[in-house]
């Protein structure tokens, strides 16, 4: 069984995330994980792994940066995935070099919009065994520099039963956006689009959710209630990576709107799962909309193939099986 390092800056929760539960669990009955990353909980053990968390500050990076290497050797680890193709792929390709690990880069963002940045990933992306992007347009952008790699895709791991397993789902009379209030998240084009909307269905309403928005921020089991209940998800951002909120949506059979951009193609066929539009365009989105609010018989077909298309490529079966299949190869 392979021993593999998870080098990462995402902050975890022990006490209170039980997704992390779920995927170590897991992921445990095939590799045997360490995970280096923020938090609290040094040397703690549980669901299968071994977590070796530091506060987030300035000292993160030299303290990882020295822990890496005692793990590698004290625990003869096989394999090191990085979280991204930065600082952490830097880490990453000085242990291979330095202590002959295998060194697997992972893409979940866009890592090129500073030169020196870009320069940065290469030098990780050049290094690694094997790159995995969560989204198919970060994969194309990483082949430009390493077109000769092993490549994987498929997304982070998101926790989807209890949205999959909900069979109390209706089509209510309003339009949601989950998000936080902020320029990318293009809400001022769904407002702009839902006004030209309005007009022709006024028994319609629009529901936005989030961080400094009307509906407020809420925990995830009352977006869940607001998301089972909506008539169809709207996201209309100007970026995004491999947004979850659409595959929560996805899996409650719920058509989605969303903007032409970063990796919400993969989740959103035109025509199939929904609809796409060219972000910035209110008018597009308008029209969009209006040809799913005219047809409740097209919105609910449009859910329940999305709802399938999130059961066959991003259950959490899928996810811990394309992980363990990646490592193992």
């Amino acid at each position: 069984m392979k021993k593999v390092l998870f080098l990462g800056v995402t902050k975890y929760n022990l006490e209170k995330d039980k997704h992390l539960q779920k995927k170590f669990k897991a992921l445990s009955a095939g590799i045997k994980p360490f995970v280096l990353s923020k938090g609290r909980g040094f040397g703690k053990k549980m669901w299968g792994a071994e977590f070796y968390l530091i506060p987030p500050g300035i000292f993160y990076w030299p303290a990882a940066f020295f822990v890496s290497f005692w793990l590698c050797l004290s625990k003869k680890i096989d394999t090191v995935i990085c979280q991204g193709p930065l600082v952490e792929g830097l880490v990453g390709t000085i242990l291979k070099k330095t202590l002959h690990k295998e060194l697997i880069v992972e893409l979940h963002g866009d890592w090129g919009f500073k030169k020196n940045l870009s320069k940065i990933a290469s030098i990780s992306l050049k290094n690694a065994d094997k790159i995995r992007g969560v989204a198919g347009y970060l994969i194309e952008k990483a082949k430009k520099t390493v077109p000769q790699k092993p490549y994987y895709l498929f997304p982070t791991f998101t926790d989807l039963d209890d949205f999959l397993n909900e069979e109390n789902v209706s089509f209510g009379n309003y339009v949601l956006f989950v998000g936080r209030k902020d320029r990318v998240k293009g809400i001022r084009y769904l407002e702009e689009a839902f006004s030209y909307v309005k007009e022709e269905f006024p028994n319609f309403g629009l529901i936005l959710i989030g961080e400094g928005l009307p509906g407020g921020k809420l925990p995830l089991s009352q977006v869940k209630e607001k998301m089972k209940n909506c008539y169809c998800l709207v996201l209309p951002s100007l970026t995004e990576g491999l947004p979850r909120v659409v595959m929560e949506a996805m899996a409650l059979a719920k058509p989605v709107v969303a903007s032409r951009v970063g990796g919400i193609p993969d989740l959103v066929k035109e025509g199939e799962t929904g609809f796409l539009f060219e972000a910035g365009n209110s008018k597009e989105l308008a029209e969009k909309l209006k040809k799913l609010l005219g047809n409740r018989e097209l919105a609910v077909k449009l859910g329940k193939n999305g709802r399938e298309l999130i059961k066959e490529k991003f259950s959490n079966e899928r996810y811990i099986s394309n992980y363990l299949e990646m490592i193992n190869q």
